[in-house]
């Protein structure tokens, strides 16, 4: 679960505080709302105090801030929910604001106090970078607080989904509670505000449910209907038969009203028709479109450009968002009649065979029409008896195939392209560098590339050419005879020929643009565009990473990688560097595949790596491995990382010792390595040294020295939660038992503990229900005698628990393991 901070609004002489938390966060203050939260902020225990009138002072300038440097004023997705904040800022009750961190203070040993000075600390010279950024009225004096996050700029902070401009930080419960709220007296209702001023009187015979965005209800006065503002402002007087929640299309809410029995659209701020009152009903069939109906007839009403489709339809209209089209059924046919929205008529078609490419629209063949056509934006036709189509994403430009020939036209230009071309195969890609309505064609002179935004080959057709490959990062591969060239869209085709262009490894950017292969030699293509030689000690990294290659680029690099290894011969890893020799090594040893193993790690070793010499001691003194074992030689290579002070060394020459391997048994040098192995900082050998004590097999048992061990191996990240709860049983320490058991995460030790402690009332109120559970659920993960004794106990004796079916699972789970249990 994750830790939270929480905001809340409270009145620092009163006491009180708004009835709801306003906000939640992970771990720490959002970086949109510093300035809100540490004007004059205090700490008291684990809770911040700030000022919340200053608070909401500074955080409109930086809003301001915001909105100057990214053009946001007049943004709608921008300015409506940055409204509303303020608004449910500004309407809080109480005068300050607090911040609650228990829940993250509670992850940390540390105690709460020494927390909360340092977070304030962090706090305030954050709040200074804030101060400075808004007296120099420069953002860029914060760039250094959000890159940390993986943001490039506040405004990608802004126009993240759920953000929401700032408001998203806020819980919707709270800033709907500081919204006006209703209250009645003498029957009438009325508006207040958080604080108890009326805002509205009550006047009216009810008041419906703000809308979310612009909070503006629906309110009504004997039979007739208006508008009310949520501050207590009468847009609309209540005058109409009936009126809908509002809604918008643009930058004022709407609302749909009835009046003499007709139907029509206010502009609620300015109180004016958008649409008016002349229909039978109105609905509403896309953004900025209104279906109509009048006298059983039916058309398109557009908020830009009024009626726009006549009520002369027998059907309604239905909006087809994939062409874009509004659409109405036509009696005794399977054809839909489709319009455009501008309201020019394109025809009768067949449900889902009109798609949008580009500026025109494609009839796709159907069982009427089995040849495709091409029509304008009008209707009017462009190219009749089509085969196919191409259109790739974001693109204007269209490639039809009629017969065996094709034809590239530019929608929007409305002309055909190379028409004194003969054009036999396209192949279009999108985004391929932000370049778009470019196109690979064969022609009879061969295969070329082609930008029709230029009206230009940008590689004329050559026969000579076999194939164009789109690469990533704004390059083609052109694969010729004798050869691959590379195309830059920049700087156009290269004059060097290479064996083989390959596209870079995923997620590597730093390995470059992309990689090319010449003879015995691999390059770099940079960012700069300038092009290195791969070193041959880099082999080793890109082959490790090799299948973040693709398709053929794989195939390519393995078998010029394999090329290269057999020209070198024995041991070709010795030229690489030592991370990725080891990496190999690891690998090999993961696959149990541990000669490979040793080599790797011995040409790593002859680099004087120290883990290697470590991972030879391993492979040559586990007896496990008959073929290798060798542990005189393991030990030479531990002593010699043990003389360079490397704690795994230290600690696994303890264990040949403790363990009677290479070495005579001797559990003093056992213990004065694994000591020196603790002060070079290991918690494996903390952990043995635990162990010793806590067995005692060698040396007399000591609880307490154990438990020392172990409490420091954890604070290294290597637990032993299961013997420390052992340690704190044994001691009839339940309080810091308690403590443990919590901390098996997997239930696989705690349940027998539970069981016992809750059964006898040890450091906890006894409770036989829980001890029953506890003890079922130690069975589950193990075979404990005692935890089945007391089940078949309590199933089959005690009147509380007594159940026939239980009870015998248990004895036969008693028998089955051989326990000696009493059933009589």
């Amino acid at each position: 679960m994750a830790h939270r901070i929480y905001l809340y609004n409270y009145d620092q002489k009163t006491n009180q505080t708004f009835d709801t938390h306003l906000g939640e966060w992970n771990y720490e203050i959002p970086l949109l709302l510093y300035p809100l939260l540490t004007e004059g902020i205090h700490v008291q225990g684990v809770e911040f105090f700030s000022n919340k009138e200053q608070g909401i002072v500074q955080l409109r300038q930086f809003f301001d801030l915001l909105a100057d440097t990214y053009q946001l004023h007049y943004k709608k997705a921008y300015y409506e929910p940055v409204n509303r904040m303020f608004e449910f800022l500004e309407g809080l009750p109480y005068d300050s604001f607090v911040l609650n961190a228990t829940d993250v203070f509670n992850m940390n040993e540390e105690k709460h106090k020494v927390q909360a000075k340092e977070w304030l600390e962090d706090i305030q010279q954050k709040s200074v970078c804030y101060r400075k950024a808004l007296e120099a009225q420069d953002l860029a004096l914060l760039d250094a607080l959000f890159l940390p996050y993986g943001y490039s700029s506040f405004l990608e902070i802004l126009e993240t989904d759920w953000i929401e401009y700032g408001l998203g930080y806020f819980e919707e419960h709270a800033y709907k509670k500081i919204s006006a709220t209703i209250f009645e007296e003498a029957g009438k209702f009325g508006l207040k505000d958080a604080k108890g001023n009326i805002l509205a009187s009550a006047i009216y015979d009810d008041i419906f449910e703000a809308d979310y965005n612009y909070n503006i209800s629906v309110v009504q006065k004997g039979d007739l209907f208006g508008y009310l503002q949520g501050d207590g402002n009468e847009r609309i007087p209540a005058i109409y038969q009936e009126a809908s929640d509002v809604f918008d299309f643009a930058q004022e809410p709407l609302g749909e009203v009835k009046i003499n029995g007709k139907h029509g659209v206010l502009k609620i701020y300015s109180n004016s028709w958008l649409v008016a009152p002349e229909y039978d009903a109105i609905e509403r069939v896309s953004y900025g479109f209104l279906g109509v109906e009048k006298d059983g007839k039916f058309g398109i009403y557009s908020d830009e450009d009024a009626l726009i489709i006549p009520t002369e339809a027998e059907s309604a209209y239905t909006y087809d968002y994939f062409p874009e089209l509004f659409f109405t059924k036509q009696k005794g046919t399977s054809k839909r009649r489709y319009y455009t929205k501008k309201g020019a008529y394109l025809g009768d078609f067949l449900e889902g065979s009109i798609v949008k490419s580009g500026a025109c629209f494609w009839i796709k063949p159907n069982k009427f029409d089995q040849k495709g056509r091409l029509i304008d934006k009008v209707g009017n036709l462009i190219l009749a008896e089509a085969d196919q189509l191409i259109l790739a994403d974001n693109f204007e430009t269209l490639a039809i195939r009629k017969g065996k020939n094709w034809y590239i036209y530019d929608s929007l230009k409305h002309l055909f392209l190379l028409e004194s071309e003969f054009i036999t195969k396209v192949k279009a890609a999108s985004n391929v560098w932000l370049k778009n309505n470019a196109f690979i064609l064969e022609t009879v002179d061969g295969l070329g590339f082609f930008d029709a935004n230029s009206d230009a080959w940008l590689i004329a057709p050559e026969l000579e050419i076999k194939q164009i490959h789109y690469l990533e990062n704004g390059f083609l591969s052109i694969q010729r005879t004798n050869g691959y060239q590379l195309f830059d869209f920049e700087y156009n085709v290269s004059s060097e020929s290479y064996d083989y262009i390959s596209n870079p490894l995923n997620y590597r950017p730093d390995e470059g643009l992309l990689f090319l292969y010449q003879g015995k030699n691999m390059f770099r293509l940079n960012e700069d565009k300038s092009i290195d030689l791969v070193a041959v000690t880099e082999y080793g990294s890109i082959y490790l990473d090799r299948y973040s290659f693709r398709g053929k680029d794989l195939e390519y690099f393995v078998g010029f990688y394999n090329r290269w290894k057999d020209q070198v011969g024995v041991d070709p890893e010795q030229f690489m560097d030592v991370e990725s020799i080891k990496r190999m090594a690891f690998e090999a040893k993961g696959d149990q595949l541990y000669e490979e193993a040793l080599r790797l790690f011995e040409l790593a070793a002859q680099k004087d790596d120290i883990d290697s010499w470590v991972e030879i001691g391993l492979l040559l003194t586990d007896p496990e491995l008959a073929s290798l074992f060798d542990p005189h030689k393991g030990i030479v290579y531990y002593e010699k990382a043990a003389q360079k002070n490397n704690p795994v060394a230290w600690n696994n020459i303890g264990v040949l010792y403790q363990n009677g391997i290479g070495h005579s048994f001797d559990i003093k040098k056992a213990m004065q390595a694994y000591e020196r192995s603790a002060q070079l900082g290991d918690g494996v050998a903390l952990s043995n040294l635990g162990d010793l004590h806590y067995f005692g097999e060698h040396i007399a048992q000591n609880y307490d020295l154990a438990l020392d061990f172990y409490q420091k191996a954890e604070k290294l990240r290597y637990y032993n939660y299961e013997k420390i709860s052992e340690i704190f049983y044994q001691q009839r320490d339940y309080s810091n038992l308690l403590v443990y058991l919590k901390k098996d995460y997997d239930q696989s030790y705690s349940g027998i503990y539970y069981g016992i402690i809750y059964e006898h009332g040890m450091g906890v109120k006894p409770d036989l229900k829980k001890a029953i559970k506890y003890y079922e659920q130690a069975n589950a993960y193990a075979n404990y005698e005692y935890a089945t004794q007391r089940l078949v106990y309590y199933y089959g004796e005690d009147p509380a628990f007594r159940n026939e079916k239980k009870f015998q699972k248990w004895k036969s789970f008693a028998e089955e393991h051989g326990f000696d249990i009493d059933t009589k």
